[in-house]
């Protein structure tokens, strides 16, 4: 009997409803032979399902291979947000390279962030029926070709569509790569990763601050040929790197050679589902925002880590402004961006004290911590956040000295990063082999909110004044405190009445 191979991905009760039913007892090697009914009669089969220890299934690769994977993986997360933090500083040339308004030319950060938003609700969830590596190289690629018509145009609208096209291809960054470590990772060994995630994204935030001397020295042209160099390097990296990491694309896989060698009808887990392929794909394109309007925790966490994470690209334009008052040339203003940075750095190594709570939650429940052990430095980043921006708020002026509203300002980075790393280690424990959809439907309001918050930026501090504007957002963000405190004091209950999470939470139990 041929070698089986790890633990088969778990369905939602969507996915079972109008599965075939199968029947038959494992034997000694771990397959079992079984009979199916796929719509066309009875059938025999042998189900093929992950054995102990199998190298292939990617719980059981090596350290340095799950490494390498997350560390490219991470690459491309970092250049998607480059890509959308650079806009702010290289704001300072582009109207005049485009021939329109500051508003005209921050429009290409508002329709790229808006693609990041909408695509993955087809892509993310497409990956988890179809597989992850392609995606990642097919978009890679297109990503790199898109930087030509931005680097050479003078077109406002070529300069949009190339955007947002790009946004599209770019959202597996933001989308996929929690899926990828969920992938690789239990979740008691996940968020060491899903942190180093975090700061990926937090790098992205403050590696735009290098094109305010790029733009100054070189022209804007360079601006964008640097980021096509970057992401030209990510394609080589993903073709040498990156393999399949989804166990059912892998176990669906192996059936289908394991039926060419030996002439047995050989099926995994997801091959008992209907295979209509628009069906498939519209369910699972669906998926994401079916989890928005119906699972009460996805909808919670989508609202609430949203404003926080438009407060970054608000405060990209703002953190210019503001420290614009201290007679800083664009290259020095785009160094103001590296506060971001900073409070990531704080986030990533508050973080571990996180993992301490989760750990410790995990051996108190019997080696199998709730969700909302996630969060607990989740709760501290929301009072944090607002904190560091009220004081920021009110010492952001040329009389206080540059380095006390950058070090609030850091503060207040500090508790969006704790924040947003608890939000995608809490839905990929959540929602597990679907996280990708559960971090789509976040995604898609976070990114939202993100693509119009810079628009109007600018107007609304101008016309307030930095102060009062920044103290309106440490009011918003005051309320939005209350998330995470009420999602661990009563999280369980509204798992139980998801219906997703409450059937992943009795599969694994």
């Amino acid at each position: 009997m041929p070698p089986s191979s790890a633990t088969t991905q778990v369905a939602t009760p969507a996915d079972t409803a109008d599965e075939p039913k199968a029947v038959g007892e494992a034997d000694a090697a771990g397959t079992r032979r079984t009979t199916v009914d796929l719509g066309h009669g009875p059938e025999d089969v042998v189900l093929v399902d992950w054995a102990p220890r199998d190298p292939q299934n990617p719980f059981n690769w090596s350290s340095p291979r799950k490494a390498a994977t997350l560390a490219v993986a991470l690459f491309i997360s970092f250049l998607s947000t480059v890509m959308a933090s650079s806009v702010g500083i290289m704001a300072h040339w582009g109207p005049e390279w485009f021939r329109t308004s500051h508003t005209g030319y921050m429009l290409s950060i508002t329709t790229y962030l808006l693609a990041i938003a909408f695509t993955p609700l087809v892509l993310a969830p497409t990956s988890e029926m179809f597989g992850r590596n392609a995606i990642y190289q097919v978009t890679s690629v297109i990503s790199a070709l898109l930087f030509i018509p931005q680097a050479l145009s003078h077109s406002l609208p070529g300069l949009l569509a190339a955007r947002f096209f790009q946004g599209m291809v770019c959202s597996v960054g933001n989308s996929m790569v929690g899926g990828t470590v969920a992938d690789m990772y239990a979740a008691k060994h996940r968020g060491v990763a899903m942190n180093i995630f975090s700061l990926a994204m937090f790098a992205g935030q403050a590696g735009g601050a290098i094109f305010g001397w790029v733009g100054m020295r070189a022209g804007i042209q360079w601006c964008y040929g640097i980021q096509g160099l970057w992401a030209a390097l990510s394609c080589v990296l993903n073709a040498l790197v990156l393999r399949e990491t989804r166990g059912d694309v892998l176990l669906s896989r192996r059936a289908r050679r394991l039926t060419k060698q030996t002439g047995v009808k050989h099926l995994a887990a997801p091959d008992l589902r209907p295979r209509n392929m628009w069906s498939l794909v519209s369910q699972s394109a669906t998926r994401p925002l079916q989890y928005l309007f119906t699972e009460p925790i996805v909808a919670a966490v989508s609202l609430w880590i949203g404003f926080a994470w438009a407060t970054i690209w608000l405060g990209t334009s703002s953190t210019l402004l503001v420290f614009g008052q201290y007679g800083w040339d664009p290259a020095w203003q785009g160094m103001a961006l590296l506060i971001n940075l900073v409070g990531g750095v704080l986030g990533f190594a508050s973080n571990f004290h996180q993992e301490w709570l989760y750990q410790r939650a995990r051996r108190k429940h019997g080696g199998r911590a709730p969700p909302e052990a996630r969060l607990y430095w989740g709760a501290y980043g929301g009072l944090i956040f607002p904190l560091g921006m009220f004081i920021f708020a009110w010492t952001g002026q040329p009389q206080f000295h540059w380095a006390i509203p950058a070090t609030f300002l850091a503060l207040s980075m500090w508790g969006v990063y704790a924040m947003y790393s608890a939000v995608f280690t809490y839905l990929a424990d959540a929602y597990e082999t679907y996280s990708s959809s559960a971090q789509a439907a976040q995604s898609f309001v976070r990114n939202i909110f993100s693509g119009l918050f810079p628009l109007f930026a600018r107007t609304m501090y101008e016309r307030m004044g930095y102060p009062k504007a920044s103290t309106t957002v440490a009011s918003i963000g005051t309320v939005l405190a209350a998330a995470p405190i009420l999602l661990i004091v009563y999280g369980a209950r509204l798992r139980a009445r998801s219906k997703v999470a409450s059937a992943l939470a009795k599969d694994s139990a």
